[in-house]
């Protein structure tokens, strides 16, 4: 009797348990295709975790980027939407409002690892806000040397709490300076989006006039025109609405065009992501592409003769610019495999941050002012060469940075550390164990802005193994 007492007692106790506390939600906000390129974004990457029997959390994130983007360098938005079943939210923000308010602004000496002497300074800058419920933090950390290079990196987290189990965050990573569109604008009003979609939530962030939601109609509302223009002639808004139509209608044809909402009107932005074309050739056109654009630089080599000799002394500018109307970004990639002699992969860092071709480029006009004949013929050969075998070698060199950090990173992976302290450790490692080698400095010496530096050629090569999913 005794016993069944017991039974009733427990049976009635587990009705009386809240739902949220043994279960996840059936799904996690997110948000489409369609909304990100209203925003001018495209979406590039999705996936979550957790939720597997014995887990506390369940997570999804979605990864932003601009239309026409350097590939060489990795600037996007994340936006990571987290269920806790504990209270363990509620401890990530108020560890996150802490960490901003402790932190503080402050300027390292940037000492040379060889010279043991100053050579530039490190800053480091914050700015935090916070409100009910919501904060966010933006780091700007910037190595500037003596003799000019450097880079400023940004990471602009903002954070949200809603109810006891939702822990939201939107993180914006950019080198200041190569950004193909604005990343900080839609930030807060894509988390916005993601937070109104959690029930019974009514947290949100303060956003920018300037950026709204996709829906959101701005401008004068009896105008009678989708432009949205108050105060132009009837003519004027004829011909901005035409404008407008042609507009489209090039994107249409050039791959795509997205409409952002803003509240002066209707903005339209051309995107070139046509699935039915890539700009890449077929194998065969390829090769005739490729053999019949050296044909194409021997000629201008000769016709270079006969120009006025101002003229014809920058006919390497004019190779330059050929290739890069002829060849899409893959074909540079395997022209440059073939003439280099390397791999693709190779290649392809070498085209993102190798310098020496607009060196040579500059250098060019001096060069082709000296004469040359037939007895000069056999040392612009061995030049050439030599020429061709830097090249390879900084190309090799750059795959083999890339795959000692993977290591690293793959090694710190494994044991479990976060993100953000896989890439602190394998930039400290990296460091301490290449700093002075002769390749790296190599790579310091021909690399182009930011990737002068191997701290930013490092976190350059964690986010493209993030995106591969190797990390």
């Amino acid at each position: 009797m005794f016993k069944a007492i017991a039974l009733a007692l427990g049976f009635i106790l587990l009705l009386t348990l809240p739902v949220s506390a043994s279960q996840f939600p059936d799904q996690l906000p997110y948000v489409t295709k369609e909304e990100a390129n209203s925003f001018g974004l495209i979406l590039s990457y999705s996936n979550g975790g957790g939720g597997w029997e014995g887990s506390n959390y369940v997570n999804f994130y979605q990864d932003f980027i601009c239309p026409h983007r350097n590939d060489s360098v990795n600037n996007y938005i994340r936006i990571m939407v987290t269920y806790y079943k504990d209270n363990e939210a509620v401890e990530q923000f108020n560890w996150f409002v802490q960490q901003g308010k402790n932190s503080t602004d402050k300027v390292e000496d940037l000492i040379g690892f060889w010279s043991g002497e100053k050579e530039g300074t490190i800053t480091y800058h914050y700015e935090f806000h916070g409100g009910q419920n919501y904060a966010d933090l933006k780091f700007v950390y910037t190595k500037r040397y003596f003799d000019g290079h450097g880079f400023t990196s940004v990471e602009h987290t903002y954070a949200a709490l809603v109810g006891e189990h939702y822990w939201v965050t939107a993180e914006v990573s950019y080198l200041k300076g190569t950004t193909a569109c604005d990343l900080e604008g839609p930030a807060p009003v894509l988390l916005n989006l993601y937070l109104s979609r959690i029930p019974n939530s009514t947290v949100r962030f303060p956003v920018n006039s300037s950026t709204t939601a996709p829906g959101n109609q701005g401008g004068s509302e009896n105008s009678g025109t989708s432009s949205g223009a108050p105060g132009l002639s009837p003519d004027a808004v004829k011909r901005m609405d035409d404008t407008r139509e042609k507009l489209k209608w090039l994107g249409d044809n050039w791959g795509g065009f997205v409409v952002i909402k803003t509240p002066k009107g209707d903005i339209i932005r051309l995107v070139s992501s046509s699935p039915d074309y890539t700009g890449d050739s077929s194998a065969i056109g390829w090769k005739a592409k490729y053999y019949g654009n050296k044909a194409l630089d021997t000629f201008i080599d000769q016709v270079a003769n006969y120009l006025p000799k101002p003229l014809g002394l920058f006919k390497d500018y004019f190779k330059a610019d050929k290739d890069i109307n002829v060849f899409s970004d893959d074909e540079m990639v395997k022209k440059t495999a073939k003439d280099l002699h390397v791999d693709e992969k190779s290649a392809s860092l070498y085209n993102g941050m190798s310098d020496i071709e607009n060196r040579e480029k500059s250098l060019s006009p001096y060069k082709n002012a000296v004469p040359t004949n037939i007895e000069t013929k056999p040392i612009e050969v061995v030049i050439n060469s030599m020429g061709v075998a830097i090249k390879k070698t900084l190309a090799q060199d750059y795959r083999w940075e890339l795959e000692k950090t993977a290591e690293i990173a793959v090694r710190y992976k494994k044991a479990g550390l976060k993100y953000k302290d896989i890439i602190r450790n394998t930039v400290e490692e990296m460091s301490d164990t290449t700093t002075g080698m002769h390749r790296v400095n190599m790579m310091n010496r021909n690399s182009k802005g930011a990737f002068k530096d191997q701290e930013a050629r490092i976190r350059f090569y964690i986010n493209k193994l993030y995106e591969e999913g190797i990390i």
